[in-house]
């Protein structure tokens, strides 16, 4: 039996994945303990995990309700600054204080900068995670990225440029002075470039997406395993409940619209999705926990729901419109749903540009989002006979594979 430390910050699309693994360990016979915001105690208690929280709830509700966190230009800021940053002492100390030499494994995804200093000074096997490509910086593929991005005939010498600018001039100064000076405290030189080279374990890193989805680069770490999509998220195991499917059940099925779990300043977008809807005459279900910006009134056929987990729910849509999450597009693939994907920040560009690129996508950018625009888009998925076909070619590659498994058997090769 293994002594898993499974660690993560960040949103429900950061920790779910983390989630997963924890709790198929623990199946396994091994003994996991998750580490994040206290925010997540109850999911962890939800599938029998132990638990160490990273931070209080009200820290995670400043992260959540921070009105920069979907600014292209503030976004990253924000999560590093009121949730990555202020945990990387106490994860440290956390994490030591669990460490079982021998038999202890950390399972960490980027934004625990502590589960490094722990590998570097105390020598524990560690594995990164990584769920989105754009976790891994490329010189041969960069990704997709609001704001300046390089054109995919660019030279080599100019991409290297361009991470070596990022990190020199925006991710460095940020991330630096509070990691070196932890570094300082307990004997370790001070390190640079962070995201592009420190980040990613030396012994294992495995990322969850397919290699048709992002084929693996020259330039990643040499010990890079892709397993695949892992597809979870909480109440996956319940039933749909009696008013979901009563409105199911009511009509043809709808169009579902989620701009993402944590965003609270969606208002305009689901105003123009009603309107939208109205044009074609669609039904539709509108997705949010933050019920403020949803319309007061709505019209026949149309409803909010606080949550619903897309396994039950995206077998039954006509389509799905959301803000790029490579969760989401992935449940979305392995549904054969149509996507129409209004990336914000983030890796989410880099999402909608690969799904696109499969031929089961299209997007809409930042200041475009109106009513005709989204009927139109909508109506082209749906009724277009190449996406149908490709949407059933991506969806069959879900079939007969074993992610999260194979996930778990790289972990446990690790002692």
């Amino acid at each position: 039996m293994m002594n898993i430390l499974a660690t993560t910050l960040g949103s429900y699309g950061d920790v779910f994945p983390m989630a997963a693994i924890a709790a198929s360990l623990s199946q396994r016979g091994h003994s996991v303990t998750l580490f994040t915001n206290a925010y997540f105690r109850s999911l962890a208690a939800r599938y029998g995990l132990d638990f160490v929280p990273l931070g209080t709830e009200e820290e995670y509700r400043r992260f959540a309700d921070h009105p920069g966190l979907f600014d292209p230009r503030q976004g990253f800021s924000v999560f590093m600054s009121t949730l990555v940053l202020p945990n990387i002492r106490r994860a440290y100390e956390q994490l030591q204080a669990r460490i079982q030499p021998g038999k202890t494994v950390i399972v960490t995804s980027l934004t625990v900068f502590a589960a490094r200093l722990i590998q570097e000074k105390l020598s524990i096997p560690t594995v990164t995670i990584h769920p989105m490509p754009m976790a891994i910086k490329s010189a041969y593929e960069i990704p997709k990225a609001a704001g300046i991005s390089l054109p995919a005939w660019s030279p080599r010498w100019l991409r290297q440029l361009y991470w070596w600018v990022a990190d020199k001039a925006v991710i460095d100064p940020m991330i630096c002075p509070e990691l070196n000076a932890l570094r300082q405290e307990i004997g370790l030189p001070p390190v640079g470039r962070v995201l592009s080279r420190w980040v990613h374990s030396p012994q294992r890193v495995i990322c969850l997406f397919p290699d048709w989805y992002a084929s693996p680069q020259p330039d990643w770490p040499p010990e890079t395993h892709l397993t695949g999509f892992i597809l979870f998220a909480e109440g996956d195991e319940d039933e749909l409940g009696e008013e979901v499917l009563e409105f199911l059940n009511s009509g043809e099925a709808p169009v579902v619209f989620m701009p993402g779990s944590l965003m609270q300043q969606a208002q305009a977008i689901f105003e123009e999705s009603v309107k939208a809807c109205e044009m074609l005459g669609k039904r539709a279900i509108l997705l949010s926990r933050y019920a403020q910006q949803i319309p007061k009134h709505l019209p026949p056929g149309i409803r909010h729901f606080g949550y619903i987990p897309f396994s039950r729910l995206l077998p039954h849509a006509a389509a799905l419109v959301h803000h790029g999450g490579i969760g989401t597009g992935a449940q979305a693939m392995r549904a054969a749903v149509p996507q129409l994907i209004h990336p914000m920040a983030y890796d989410q560009y880099d999402n909608a540009a690969r799904l696109r690129a499969l031929g089961v996508s299209d997007w809409i950018g930042p200041g475009d989002y109106r009513a005709p625009r989204v009927a139109d888009k909508l109506r082209e998925l749906t009724e277009s006979p190449s996406v149908r076909e490709r949407r059933q070619a991506v969806a069959a590659r879900f079939e007969n594979i074993d992610p999260l498994g194979d996930t778990c058997k790289l972990i446990e090769t690790m002692l």
